[in-house]
């Protein structure tokens, strides 16, 4: 049997061998190495919380997109609602927590390394890769248990990196007993005293699953949320009544199908596409979800036709604004924090974070509001970064990346936010040369496509590698054809 090694047991990895199970003709001998002990949940959906949910409904959640109804399915089986009816919207809509979600992705992997359509067999390796070589036709992955994995192709899903401390602040101010660096580390939120005074930096979906975890806690030292603009996570869109539930394939169609003319009969610069989603939407009366969701759904098609400048400005102007629609608040995450800031518990507070120090226990920071002349001082108790994900971190913490780096394997994107690939996933190395027997998945694909991000778009990103993938092992997939019908709107 052909042979493919996956890093990388989240999403990702788990979406791409169901997909490669599920789709090869022929048996594959698939091999998941993950670093963490459980397979599936990965750093999003490690949290245990259960006020930390999934910020789309279940069925942009289905781990082939082939299915969209399958996580919706699971969830009925499992009883999910019957624990959770806060999950359940009055459209239907059901808004779960992120740690049944890694539990039905750990579900998957055990699903599928029984019994598989093909013949195929999934076998999990706990072990974190350090290193990757070419020998003859086959690829080597290296661990730090000693094992060297060798395989016919080799499939990056590494996903992101840790938080870390971003500029000004210095990195060890991350041992001080009352930072918290990365926000995913539940444990050290529930640690937070009650009497604390919080200052969350940062104001999209993390910082307000922090906010939630507080308010459940019965915090009552209060909060401050701080970002540059003052912008928050959209909530999701309004609903009347009961929605048209998406099924089969449809998700996968409205990222396949084509970009609206409205975008693509614009000159394709950031600021044509802007005008033109802001004229669309004054013609709509101000309803901005189903336009906006048009775009988001097929950028990965139309970034490449944006010039270098243009993707520059875009993620050095824009980025903020499309992120705060992009990625919209659970409604259940949405009622917990609005209570909180009417309460006068939490605080929004638009200002830039010029410095933070340590005297003893207490934490210093220096906050500078739009138009004043000087920062001004404030003392707290505990600091959680809520900054995003650090590009820098995802080569400099990883092993593996940092080897193929270091090879010419990998090299960064042309804007500076992960790594070159083609428009099939394969890596572009330092020679120019695009590597057939490796391909990478998922959020180091950015610069490239624009926006990885969210379940619904990985998977589908999966699905249109896996015919390419095949074919470099010797192999085809008969893909089910495209729609041809107008695209329809996300209901969500």
């Amino acid at each position: 049997m052909k042979r493919i090694a996956i890093v990388g047991g989240g999403f990702t990895g788990v979406s791409a061998a169901v997909q490669l199970v599920r789709r090869s003709p022929a048996p594959l001998a698939i091999t998941l190495i993950e670093a963490r002990e459980r397979i599936g949940p990965g750093l999003a959906y490690a949290t245990h919380d259960p006020d930390h949910r999934l910020n789309g409904p279940t069925w942009v959640h289905s781990v082939d997109p082939l299915d969209g109804g399958h996580f919706t399915r699971w969830c009925e089986a499992h009883g999910v609602f019957d624990h959770d009816p806060r999950a359940r919207q009055p459209s239907g809509a059901a808004f779960v927590r992120r740690a049944v979600f890694g539990a039905y992705l750990e579900d998957q992997v055990g699903v599928h390394t029984q019994a598989t359509p093909s013949g195929s067999t999934l076998h999990t390796v706990q072990a974190r890769a350090i290193g990757a070589l070419q020998r003859g036709a086959e690829t080597v992955v290296l661990t730090d248990q000693g094992q060297n994995i060798a395989a016919d192709l080799l499939l990056l899903a590494t996903g992101n990196a840790l938080p870390r401390l971003p500029a000004p602040l210095e990195p060890a101010l991350a041992a001080h007993p009352g930072v918290i660096e990365n926000p995913l580390d539940t444990e050290r939120l529930r640690h937070i005293p009650r009497s604390a005074r919080v200052l969350v930096i940062g104001s999209g979906l993390t910082a307000l699953d922090v906010v939630c975890t507080l308010e459940r806690q019965g915090h009552a030292g209060g909060a401050v949320l701080l970002s540059r603009r003052g912008l928050r996570p959209r909530p999701q869109p309004p609903f009347s009544g009961p929605l048209p539930v998406p099924e089969g394939r449809d998700n996968l169609d409205r990222v396949l199908g084509p970009a609206p003319d409205w975008l693509l009969q614009a000159e394709p610069s950031a600021r044509a596409w802007l005008r033109a989603l802001r004229a669309r939407v004054r013609a709509a009366g101000g309803h901005w979800y189903p336009d906006f969701d048009a775009l988001r759904d097929t950028v990965w098609q139309l970034w490449p036709r944006l010039p270098l400048a243009q993707q520059q400005r875009f993620l050095r102007r824009l980025r903020p604004w499309y992120d705060m629609h992009r990625f919209r608040s659970p409604p259940p995450t949405e009622a917990i924090v609005n209570a909180a800031i009417a309460a006068g518990r939490v605080q929004p507070l638009a200002a830039r974070l010029r410095g933070l120090r340590a005297e003893g226990q207490a934490l210093v920071a220096q906050l500078q509001a739009a138009g004043a002349d000087a920062p001004h001082q404030t003392r707290f108790d505990a600091v959680v970064n809520c900054t995003g994900l650090d590009v820098a971190s995802r080569t400099a913490g990883n092993p593996l990346l940092r080897s193929l780096v270091a090879q010419g394997w990998l090299r960064p994107d042309a804007v500076g936010v992960g790594y070159a690939v083609d428009a099939q996933c394969r890596p572009i190395g330092r020679d120019g040369a695009a590597r057939e027997h490796l391909r990478l998945v998922g959020p180091p694909t950015l610069g490239t496509f624009g926006d990885p991000g969210g379940a619904m778009y990985i998977a589908a990103q999966i699905h249109r590698m896996v015919p390419g993938l095949l074919a470099a092992l010797g192999g085809s997939v008969s893909a089910p054809p495209a729609r041809t019908a107008p695209r329809r709107p996300a209901p969500a």
